[in-house]
């Protein structure tokens, strides 16, 4: 029976082999980078694939990255092909120029060719390590401009119809002057794909909303691939530049909520949850002083509902706040609330989501305060 995956050891060996190396140019022209203990330097491998930086042979020139699947995905080659149009045509700098090869690396187990992609490699680290080891440095106007910039990117992002789709602290690079830079585009969607492709993974889970993660039936990709990720993100980081020492929880895996955070089998076991983790606590305490923060954790309620139905983070700001030099200020606006009881007929509003009265139709009463 034909291999569907290999292990990290399989690919390695074959990378160490020149020969199986199989794009003549990167063959003859850079090498891999020996670790100790006979191993390859690399970083974490992904779901699907393993990225190797390879060194000029001459010295001269730019590292790259050689990165190689590990795992048999029927579409992939096709999915490739749309995504770097896609990404090529948007001209965002979020994303690393790339390559796709048919034919990158032969397999010294068994013999058989493996597709990959050349890339220019990213200086830089993950988001997790620039929270925990670079933010308690930078002085607010700098925590405020990162944040800014987050904003900006997924603005940017869902304006040229694009989704990452896996958002999460080992997907996002953070450069030597705080610049953003995403990595893996094996869920990657662009405008051309249409509906025709599904997604390939349901995201990491200290990111996610369950619909995703365990959705009972394959799901389309498509432009809201990333709504739910972004919300988890963006708390965080307001969380963080309120509280800095709360990074000292962030890791590789999560921000503000650990998986079991976001768990449970209905809509109201995951509220709960949600509602009684210490992320959503320490968040709790700003909610007030900055009302944007009430809006970020009232749309990640919507992990009480389908996945279709979470809003987006563009959508909650607005152009104007993320796009002004008064970021902060345009975002900590006066809030609008709801009614808890139909000022017509007196009927108790069932969920705060609601905004006429079942009972008889009035349209829900709203204030701001």
């Amino acid at each position: 029976m034909e291999k569907l995956s290999y292990d990290l050891t399989e690919v390695e060996e074959s990378m160490k082999d020149t020969s199986c190396i199989l794009d003549s140019t990167i063959s003859r022209t850079h090498r891999t980078i020996p670790e100790r203990r006979g191993r390859l330097l690399h970083p974490t491998p992904g779901r699907f694939c393993i990225a190797f930086p390879m060194d000029p042979v001459d010295g001269r020139g730019s590292r790259i990255c050689y990165r190689v699947w590990k795992e048999i995905i029927p579409d992939a080659f096709r999915r490739y092909q749309f995504i770097g149009e896609g990404i090529s045509k948007s001209g965002l700098e979020y994303f690393s120029g790339f390559r796709f090869i048919q034919e990158a690396l032969k397999m010294k187990c068994d013999g058989r060719i493996m597709p990959g992609i050349v890339m220019d490699w990213i200086e830089g680290v993950t988001l997790d390590r620039f929270l925990n080891e670079k933010w308690g440095d930078l002085d607010e106007n700098s925590r405020l401009a990162f944040i800014q910039d987050f904003y900006c990117m997924c603005y940017r992002l869902r304006e040229a119809g694009i989704a990452h789709g896996d958002l999460s602290c080992l997907n996002i690079m953070v450069t030597s002057s705080n610049s953003i830079r995403l990595v893996d585009y094996d869920s990657v969607y662009v405008p051309g794909m249409g509906s025709s492709f599904y997604q390939v993974t349901g995201g990491a889970d200290g990111f996610q909303h369950p619909g995703r993660l365990n959705p009972g039936r394959p799901l389309l990709a498509g432009v809201d691939d990333d709504n739910f990720s972004e919300l988890v993100i963006a708390l965080s980081l307001w969380t963080a530049f309120f509280e800095p020492s709360v990074t000292r929880l962030y890791d590789e895996s999560n921000l503000l909520f650990l998986p079991e955070d976001l768990s449970g089998k209905t809509g109201i076991e995951r509220l709960e949850h949600l509602r009684g983790s210490e992320g959503w606590k320490t968040a709790g305490k700003y909610r007030t002083r900055f009302t944007h923060m009430d809006v970020l954790m009232k749309a990640l309620e919507s992990i009480r509902g389908p996945v279709s139905q979470v809003p987006s983070l563009p959508g909650l700001a607005g152009r104007e706040a993320i796009m002004s030099e008064d970021f902060y200020p345009k975002l900590n606006v006066a809030l609008t609330h709801k009614v808890a009881y139909c000022t017509a007929c007196g009927h108790r509003f069932p969920d705060y989501s609601l905004d006429y009265c079942t009972a008889c139709g009035t349209k829900r009463h709203v204030y701001k305060a």
